[in-house]
């Protein structure tokens, strides 16, 4: 998949991401991995962390376990139990320490967007190999550190013609996250971008967040399609799909090819 994702890449002379992906790297990556490298240094076993992580996560955490089983999975394969276990506490102790700043160092530019506070902070190294401190993920939590609010005021016409698009879309074509992307911009323009903070947009419509981060991107690669389909139109963008499939081709959709198929 990382090749399928690179050759894809490589199709483009210049690549661009957003505050709001590297906030989701942190809250949905890297913090599985933190958990990992608890169960590894409480088990001190490669096998048994992943017997656990295989096995007992009830269904309701599946994006976790799948999350944590990928990471599990790049560790050198074929080695004994003990050469496994320090393998993955080295590899899970990289991730935490430098995986953000690898993040941005695999892009061209790391564009400031919707100005997100949390994307700013690093992930911090309390004890090396145990103790890593996230800070938090709330907008409404950053002591009025947080100018998102700002951001989407200064974009408000956008924002509202946005709105106007997602109202007049059919309802096969929407989402349960395209739903409260409606909702959450009804509320801040009746509001007049006041408190935004308060409603954590960055937990609760990234997909929105990252649409507008975009808006002046000519391609969008995702892997996240049932709301790209929406936001790419509307920005009048083309769409390139990774699917889950490695095997698969990307699927590239332009705005002369609207309306665009469902997958």
């Amino acid at each position: 998949m990382k090749a399928s994702i690179a050759a894809g890449l490589n199709r483009y002379s210049l690549r661009v991401s957003g505050s709001i992906p590297l906030v989701e790297f942190k809250n949905r990556v890297l913090r599985d991995v933190a958990y990992i490298l608890g169960k590894l240094n409480k088990t001190r076993s490669y096998q048994a962390t992943f017997a656990h992580i295989a096995n007992v996560l009830p269904p309701r955490m599946q994006r976790k376990q799948r999350m944590c089983v990928m990471v599990l999975q790049n560790v050198l394969l074929g080695a004994t139990d003990a050469e496994l276990t320090e393998r993955a506490i080295l590899y899970c102790r990289t991730l935490l320490a430098y995986g953000s700043a690898e993040f941005e160092r695999e892009l061209d530019t790391l564009v400031p967007g919707v100005e997100c506070y949390w994307a700013k902070v690093p992930v911090r190294e309390k004890r090396r190999y145990a103790v890593y401190d996230f800070v938090g993920k709330r907008c409404s939590r950053t002591k009025g550190l947080c100018r998102i609010g700002e951001a989407l005021k200064a974009r408000e016409r956008q924002c509202r013609e946005l709105l106007e698009f997602l109202e007049g879309l059919p309802s096969d074509r929407m989402t349960p996250e395209l739903d409260r992307s409606r909702e959450f911009l009804r509320t801040i323009i009746d509001r007049d971008f006041r408190d935004v903070e308060a409603e954590d947009p960055c937990l609760k419509v990234g997909d929105l967040l990252i649409a507008l981060e975009s808006a002046n991107v000519q391609d969008f690669y995702t892997m996240n399609y049932r709301e790209s389909q929406a936001f790419c139109d509307f920005f009048g963008q083309t769409v390139a799909v990774r699917p889950n499939d490695p095997a698969q081709q990307d699927r590239e959709y332009g705005p002369a090819d609207r309306p665009w198929p469902k997958l």
